[in-house]
């Protein structure tokens, strides 16, 4: 019989390094990420982090309306819209096996740009820990030493200082600013979000040994392997074990 990851590789993506691990999302993880939301992810007194204030909608299990029906339709569509020329990873974080974030990676045109954006967000009681910094470092590492990848973008909302300590930490600089449109409860606000870039000269790569499995094959997925060009800057460094 056929295995989830032989019908769909990214499954088989695995991406660790000390207490944290990053995997595809799974159904079976969802009751855990829902709780984790439900438990609570801005910190008070930062900008609210997101386009849409999914995070506080009401808590409506089995119900159409609310959270957290709206979310799931949003992490099932990443997986139904997979393809190689637009994909996005919704990557679950684990710390010590404990369901503690998201950290996702969207590319479109990959294999022309090169350019990968990241996003993320973690439990508001698992703040603080250094978890937020080594989940970004590890799929940024995974996207220039996986996937070949020449530019990891990000952004946040200005005055998010937390945010924007982590992109320091992993070697993002600044890139302009720009006005985006955030939707919550209390209305419509245009913001300034920060743009932030980091390359690979600049990427400040996480401490301990990093071990990634499945990389390969969602390279193949990606059609990456078909150019010599793209396996060759698919090649692993010596701090990520491919396997």
């Amino acid at each position: 019989m056929l295995t989830l990851e032989q019908i769909f590789p990214p499954f088989a993506l695995r991406i660790a390094c000390g207490p944290v691990a990053l995997t595809v999302l799974r159904d079976d993880d969802l009751p855990e990420l829902v709780e984790l939301v439900q438990d609570g992810v801005q910190d008070p007194g930062l900008p609210m982090p997101f386009l849409r204030d999914w995070h506080e909608e009401p808590f409506a299990p089995g119900a159409p309306d609310g959270f957290p029906t709206a979310s799931l339709g949003w992490w099932w569509k990443q997986r139904a819209t997979f393809a190689p020329d637009e994909w996005r990873l919704a990557l679950v974080v684990r710390r010590d096996g404990v369901l503690v974030g998201m950290q996702d990676v969207h590319a479109a045109e990959f294999p022309h740009r090169r350019t990968v954006e990241t996003g993320s967000w973690l439990g508001r009681r698992h703040h603080g820990q250094g978890t937020g910094t080594l989940m970004r470092r590890l799929v940024v590492g995974f996207a220039f030493d996986g996937l070949g990848a020449e530019r990891c973008e990000s952004g946040y909302i200005v005055g998010n200082h937390a945010s924007a300590a982590v992109s320091r930490k992993v070697g993002y600089v600044e890139n302009g600013r720009k006005r985006i449109v955030q939707h919550t409860r209390a209305g419509t606000f245009a913001v300034d979000e920060q743009r932030v870039t980091v390359t690979p000269a600049g990427f400040v790569r996480p401490q301990g040994e990093v071990t990634v499995d499945g990389a390969d094959v969602v390279r193949r997925f990606l059609g990456l392997d078909l150019s010599g060009e793209a396996e060759a800057t698919a090649k692993p460094t010596r701090n990520i074990a491919d396997k």
